[in-house]
């Protein structure tokens, strides 16, 4: 699903290095400073346990508020090579940080990226290794958390990941240099079942070299993988999307790009030099002067979407348009309808918008469902 982000594993820990990190567990032990416990009859793993799973019937909240600390100075004090990474692990016990003699933990043992058999893992390129700086997170819905959006429990972080993936405000890499005290990132890592509240606690250094992170974690049901999707099956229904000039300025004025064919639908920012277009694209305001929205593959308006079918929506799409189909922002109204099909993926979207601004900064919301294209009859 997030493949496109073009992340790159990174290397192992230098080996053999004796790497001395100051990492401080608030609330370790007994359980102290949580306001509330897990549910159901699992117990937690012991302490440094790299444990991740779903952890059986267990649920809610592991832990709340226990910090981490990484220090620049640590790194440079026993050589910092080049390839040099802290990596945090959020194991059902604690923030974990791994030793100098264990590998990069997002790898299984072929050598590939997975998300399946571990916890939620960060890393964080200090500057005596890389001159970029970044905070890591794993390859799913992150998002950087509004300053307003007050206390989060698990729904609520996991809604905000999610509803990131869905604005094209998720979060991949995040700069160091833009961190300060109080920001706070989501995670959910459906693979685990785990949800993870991050939170600024000091970042200090120009560049930043001493950096302090809060973490609550909190339990669900981890995501299973069912049988894959077989023609005629509804993928997912009524998603929400959301294409807007305020994200399109925020990322440098580029194109705006949804892709509906994963199972659920991802909004990207970028130029059309990086990566291509999308199922569909938003040109916002400060690239065309008049916004509007452009359909890949066999398109067509419609009317009644609401009771629109996979049979009438493929029906009304192979009768449209053939690519490219272009819609003024300014044309677009509440409740109006657009099935598109694609003969090559072999998939059929009905697009419902929920919600419209014509002027700028301009924005448009729909609502999607998308199926397996039926066997030809």
């Amino acid at each position: 699903m997030w493949g496109d982000n073009g992340r790159t594993a990174r290397a192992l820990w230098g080996g053999g290095l004796a790497l001395l990190l100051a990492v401080v567990l608030a609330g370790c032990g007994d359980g102290g400073g949580q306001s509330e416990g897990p549910t159901g009859s699992a117990t937690g793993a012991s302490k440094g346990s790299a444990s991740g799973g779903s952890g059986g019937s267990r649920t809610g909240l592991l832990y709340r508020d226990k910090e981490v600390s990484l220090s620049n100075v640590q790194a440079i004090k026993n050589g910092c090579p080049s390839d040099f990474n802290f990596y945090v692990e959020f194991a059902d016990s604690g923030p974990r940080v791994l030793g100098p003699d264990e590998s990069n933990p997002r790898l299984n043992d072929d050598g590939d990226q997975t998300d399946e058999g571990r916890p939620p893992v960060l890393s964080w390129e200090p500057p005596c290794s890389w001159d970029n700086e970044v905070l890591d997170f794993d390859d799913v819905p992150v998002a950087k958390v509004a300053a307003d959006a007050g206390d989060l429990d698990q729904a609520g972080c996991q809604d905000a990941a999610r509803a990131a993936v869905g604005n094209g405000t998720h979060v991949d890499r995040y700069k160091t240099r833009a961190l300060a005290a109080g920001d706070r990132f989501c995670e959910d890592f459906a693979a685990g079942g785990r949800v993870v509240l991050l939170r600024v606690v000091k970042a200090s250094g120009s560049p930043v070299g001493e950096l302090t992170l809060s973490a609550t974690l909190w339990a669900g049901p981890a995501k299973t993988e069912g049988a894959p999707a077989q023609p005629g099956d509804k993928v997912y229904e009524n998603q929400p999307v959301t294409v807007s000039d305020d994200v399109a300025k925020g990322h440098g004025c580029v194109f705006g790009s949804v892709g509906l064919g994963s199972d659920m639908p991802v909004v990207t920012y970028r130029s059309r030099l990086n990566g291509g277009g999308g199922d569909i694209e938003y040109f916002p305001s400060c690239l065309s002067g008049s916004p509007k929205m452009r359909f890949s593959a066999y398109v067509a308006r419609v009317k009644g979407a609401a009771d629109m079918d996979l049979t009438a929506c493929q029906d009304a799409a192979a009768r449209g348009e053939s690519n490219e189909l272009e819609v003024p922002v300014s044309e677009l109204r509440t409740g109006d309808g657009f099935c598109r099909f694609d003969s090559l993926d072999k998939d059929v979207a009905l697009l419902k918008v929920t919600a419209v601004t014509a002027k700028a900064p301009a924005s448009v919301t729909f609502s999607v469902t998308r199926w397996e294209a039926p066997e030809p009859s």
